[in-house]
């Protein structure tokens, strides 16, 4: 079993975070040998009693990690900052509103037996990829534009992600280098917004974990934004979160 480093994106909200850590604890993390954990908490949402629950709640279950406490919240800042500290051969990334729908071990890692494969993510509900259409790889179809009219290409583009995966331990420190941190990380990876890093990631393969065809992991984040009257929204490739109030912060 390869050493893996664990990195979790998290904000102020206790009570995701409790969830997420169990429902991983209990169905994922005790398959692997995790030799770092990595975590970032940023101080969006929430209060300084928020805070120091988060905290808690890591120091609890991994005594030993590395907990980063910045003084603003940024998503992107955050995805690097992780990234680029760790040094195991693969990371696994998680964020702080997931759950596991059942057991991911030793199986998730086969796939990068392929020396091209660059990212393992797990499969869910809001990616609509078809496994038994489309395949294990997770790619977008190239057009050309002609007098505006969309035309395919025989060329495909490979879809990274920041959601819950596992990566090639250099692949992500080579990416966390090439990120702007003014840019949500995603829409890096294949919207023109990053040339650079989309070069990087052109020859590599993204690959979906799904033994069965069904999401493996659910986001339990939208009913919370529901509940809370919040939205992410994406405006020139920055993410922003914004309450009914329309206050914005950039996350």
């Amino acid at each position: 079993m390869p050493k893996i480093d664990l990195c979790i994106v998290s904000t102020r909200r206790p009570d995701l975070l409790a969830t997420t850590l169990k429902s991983f604890s209990d169905q994922v993390f005790s398959n692997f040998e995790i030799e770092n954990v990595l975590v970032n908490l940023d101080p969006l949402f929430g209060d300084e009693d928020d805070h120091a629950r988060c905290a808690e709640l890591v120091r609890t279950i991994f005594p030993r990690s590395v907990l980063f406490e910045p003084d603003r919240p940024s998503f992107p800042m955050a995805v690097q900052r992780l990234w680029s500290s760790t040094r195991s051969e693969f990371v696994f990334h998680l964020e702080d509103d997931w759950v596991a729908l059942e057991d991911i071990g030793e199986a998730v890692l086969s796939p990068f037996a392929d020396r091209q494969v660059a990212q393992v993510s797990f499969h869910t509900k809001e990616k609509k990829w078809d496994v038994k259409r489309n395949g294990h790889f997770h790619r977008r179809k190239e057009y050309l534009r002609i007098l505006g009219i969309k035309i395919p290409t025989f060329t495909t583009f490979p879809i990274f992600t920041t959601s819950p995966c596992i990566l090639r331990g250099e692949f992500g420190r080579e990416c966390a280098k090439l990120m702007d941190v003014s840019k949500d990380p995603e829409k890096q990876f294949y919207y023109g917004v990053n040339p650079e890093l989309e070069r990087y990631v052109s020859k590599s393969k993204s690959f979906v974990y799904s033994p069965n065809n069904t999401p493996v992991i659910a986001d339990i984040g939208r009913d919370w934004q529901k509940l809370k009257n919040v939205r992410k929204v994406i405006r020139d490739a920055a993410s922003y979160w914004e309450t009914g109030q329309s206050d914005r912060s950039s996350t």
